[in-house]
């Protein structure tokens, strides 16, 4: 049985993946962790990646390494998203990283994140009826959001949208908590961007979303003291739910709310920027429920690698 280890260097948060393939159905965890790095703090406005930034990321890295190493991992893949294949020094960035931990960084485009990010969110999906059915996809990430319309292993749209949780909290949301004005500005920029969009999803479908702004929304409403995935996979959020919660967290400074139980430390400040993006695609499409999963970009990196490796695809 083969042992991958995955990183997925995203604006706001690096987040590390150790798994077992077998088969092209057989998966194991071994190891998961996320550190928030805010890779992205400040891209905005500057465009590149400050040094701050990346002597945290290099320090989460090498953390990585170390488990990585304990785990005898057979073959580890790095990949960076929106921050890094934006940045001006993007270059730069990955030489540093290559020359401090000799990890080589694979800069994803916005559709490759897209397909990468179905295929491990359909691992989920246990059954194989709900694997094939019509489904929407959706990860909201710090710098941008990947959508997907898939049915079966075969997508059908790929879409990266500008729009992160991240980027659009320092774009928009410049109070604490954020004014009735900043709020409709940074609702307006969506809806307008999604509109030109929402032609290519059906309103008949499975919605499905992954990665920090929904996890950390179920995990809320679980009540979670220790984050735990398998409780995360499947579960469903409502569009009431999702609009009380934005209502909550909006009104009051992020000190009165930031210690709610499955809330993940260092997410607090873009929270609301990710939830108001969240409602803006379901009210835009005419989605009244999404599905949670914690599956996303870095097992479908892996299952991706492995079937390449069976398949005798160079990598």
């Amino acid at each position: 049985m083969a042992r991958f280890a995955s990183i997925d260097m995203g604006t706001n948060t690096l987040r590390l993946l150790i798994a077992e393939v077998n088969t092209i159905s057989t998966f194991r965890t071994i190891y998961s962790e996320n550190r928030i790095t805010r890779l992205g703090e400040g891209f905005s406005s500057q465009q590149r990646i400050s040094p701050a930034a990346t002597k945290r990321t290099l320090l989460a890295l090498k953390h990585f390494q170390n488990i990585i190493k304990k785990e005898k991992v057979d073959e580890v893949f790095v990949v960076a998203t929106r921050a890094v294949r934006s940045a001006e020094n993007r270059d730069e960035f990955i030489s540093i990283v290559r020359h401090k931990t000799d990890l080589s960084v694979t800069v994803l485009t916005g559709e490759e994140e897209a397909r990468y990010t179905s295929i491990g969110v359909r691992l989920i999906f246990e059954d194989h009826k709900e694997r094939d059915a019509l489904m929407v996809l959706i990860d909201i990430g710090g710098g941008s959001t990947e959508l997907v319309v898939t049915q079966g292993e075969t997508p059908t749209v790929l879409l990266s949208l500008d729009l992160g949780a991240v980027t659009l909290t320092e774009r928009f949301l410049f109070s604490d908590p954020p004014t009735l004005t900043e709020m409709r500005t940074l609702q307006d920029e969506v809806d307008g961007k999604l509109a030109l969009i929402a032609p290519q999803f059906p309103k008949k479908c499975l919605f499905v979303g992954t990665a920090g702004t929904v996890t950390s929304l179920a995990a809320i409403e679980l009540g979670m003291t220790q984050y735990n995935p398998d409780k995360i996979n499947h579960y469903a959020l409502k569009r009431g739910t999702i609009k009380d919660r934005l209502t909550q967290i909006s009104r009051k400074p992020v000190s009165k709310w930031k210690d709610l139980p499955g809330l993940e430390k260092g997410r607090e400040d873009i929270l609301i920027a990710g939830t108001l993006m969240l409602l803006c695609i379901m009210d835009g499409f005419g989605y009244d429920e999404i599905l949670v999963s914690d599956y996303g970009l870095r097992e479908g990196l892996i299952m991706d690698q492995f079937k390449n490796k069976l398949n005798g695809t160079p990598q």
